[in-house]
C-alpha cells in the first residue's frame, strides 16, 4: 500500500501518523507542500485545484487515495476539476472521499443511516451530494465517507480546549441534537476500510451518543471542576453565520454499517470517553494557562 492524501489537514495528518507506525508509505498534498509537523518524515506536494497542478511526483506507485478537500469558493471539488483522469489510470485499489453527514439535511432529530435518501438544504450540503455522486460515476474504487462533527486533541477542537479558551456560549435549545465522532474513531474505520476495500460503498461515522449541545460543554466543565455558566437560549447567542447554519439542522445518525460491515468497535462510543480521554493528555500547563478564562 502507498497512501496519498490529498488535502492533508487534522484527520488525514492523525490518519498518516497512524499508517506510518505500521509501516505504510504516505504522500500528502496541502495548499503549500509545507510537511505537517505529525508527518515530517514523508512526502508533501503543493495542490489546491486552482493555483498549483499536482506534480506527477506525488502520484508514483500510489495504489490508494484519500481526499479530504472540501469544495472551493465556487462549490467545485478540485480533485474532478484537475486529477480525475490521471486517477482514473492510476490502477487504484481503493479511493475515498471524506464528506459529511449534512447531506441529509434537517430530520427533526430524527435518525439517519445510509439508507435514508439524501435531502440537502444548504449550498454546501448540496455541493457535497453532487461531488458524492461524480466519485461514484468515475472509474474509480470510490468509498464516501459521511462524517459529522470532528473532535479530538488540539487547540480549538474539543469543548475543553475552547473552555480554557474562553471561546465558549452555552446554548440551551431543548431537542436539538448533533452527532460527533473522535478523530481516532474516523482513523480506525478508514484503516479498516483500506484494508478491506468495497468499492461504491457508502459509510455514516458518528459516535453512539448523538446528543443536544449543552450536556456535552456541561460534562467538560465538570472533567475540569468548574462551575458553567449559564445557558442562553439561541436566540442570544452571538453567532456567526456559518456557526448558525449548523443550528438548523437536527438529525441522529445511526453508525451500524461501520461496526457490521468493518468490524469498527469504538474506542471514543460517546462524548464522555472522548473528553475524559483529551483531559487525560491535557498538559498541567496549558490547563494552569486556562485556569482564569
Amino acid at each position: 500500500m502507498r497512501l496519498l492524501i490529498l488535502g492533508c489537514g487534522y484527520t488525514g495528518a492523525r490518519l498518516g501518523r497512524s499508517l506510518r507506525s505500521r509501516g505504510v508509505e504516505v504522500v500528502v498534498t496541502n495548499r503549500t507542500g509545507a510537511r505537517p509537523p505529525e508527518l515530517a518524515d514523508v512526502p508533501c506536494y503543493p495542490f489546491d485545484g486552482e493555483r498549483t497542478s499536482l506534480d506527477p511526483a506525488a502520484l508514483e506507485r500510489v495504489t490508494h487515495v484519500l481526499s479530504s478537500i472540501p469544495p472551493d469558493r465556487h462549490g467545485e471539488d478540485a480533485v474532478l476539476k484537475r486529477l480525475l483522469p490521471r486517477l482514473e489510470r492510476q490502477g487504484l485499489v481503493w479511493f475515498g472521499y471524506l464528506s459529511t453527514t449534512g447531506v441529509y439535511g434537517d430530520r427533526q432529530g430524527n435518525w439517519v443511516d445510509e439508507m435514508t435518501p439524501v435531502n440537502p438544504q444548504n449550498p454546501r450540503s448540496r455541493q457535497r451530494v453532487a461531488i458524492e455522486q461524480a466519485f461514484l460515476n468515475a472509474d474509480l474504487p470510490t468509498h464516501i465517507f459521511r462524517l459529522p462533527g470532528i473532535y479530538g486533541p488540539g487547540a480549538g477542537r474539543n469543548a475543553i480546549s475552547r473552555i480554557l479558551e474562553g471561546k465558549v456560549q452555552l446554548i440551551d435549545k431543548p431537542g436539538h441534537y448533533f452527532c460527533r465522532i473522535h478523530v481516532d474513531d474516523i482513523v480506525q474505520t478508514l484503516e479498516r476500510s483500506l484494508e478491506s476495500p468495497t468499492p461504491h460503498a457508502i459509510y455514516n461515522l458518528s459516535d453512539d451518543q448523538p446528543s443536544e449541545s449543552l450536556p456535552v460543554l456541561l460534562e467538560a466543565y465538570r472533567l475540569l471542576g468548574r462551575p458553567a455558566p449559564a445557558a442562553i437560549p439561541l436566540d442570544q447567542a452571538d453567532l456567526s453565520p456559518m456557526a448558525l447554519s449548523f443550528w438548523q439542522e437536527s438529525r441522529r445518525v445511526r453508525n451500524d454499517k461501520i461496526k457490521q460491515v468493518l468490524g469498527v468497535r469504538l474506542r471514543y462510543p460517546s462524548y464522555r470517553e472522548g473528553l475524559a480521554a483529551i483531559l487525560r493528555d491535557t498538559p498541567a500547563s496549558v490547563l494552569q494557562a486556562g485556569h482564569g478564562t
